[in-house]
């Protein structure tokens, strides 16, 4: 059975838009858990490596659109 440990717990804002962001560990994996408040469905993110670089996915797929964009948010909210 695999580990699931949670790590961070943090607030980010992009344009209005408060995200309250739950990092996890899974099987050595880091996993970001969003909670918006607009009412939008959780979104569950993290970081893959492909032949072109590496880049932000939604888990299950099919929100790649707002995976990238708020991916990069929480990179740059790493950073600081």
């Amino acid at each position: 059975m695999g580990s699931l440990f949670e790590n961070n717990k943090f607030e980010v804002e992009i344009q209005g838009l408060k995200i309250a962001v739950i990092e996890y560990t899974v099987k050595d994996q880091q996993v970001f858990r969003l909670l918006f408040n607009d009412g939008r469905p959780p979104l569950n993110i993290s970081r893959a490596k492909t032949w072109n670089g590496e880049m932000w996915m939604s888990i299950p797929q099919g929100r790649q659109q707002e995976a990238d964009v708020f991916g990069n948010e929480i990179s740059k909210h790493l950073k600081e």
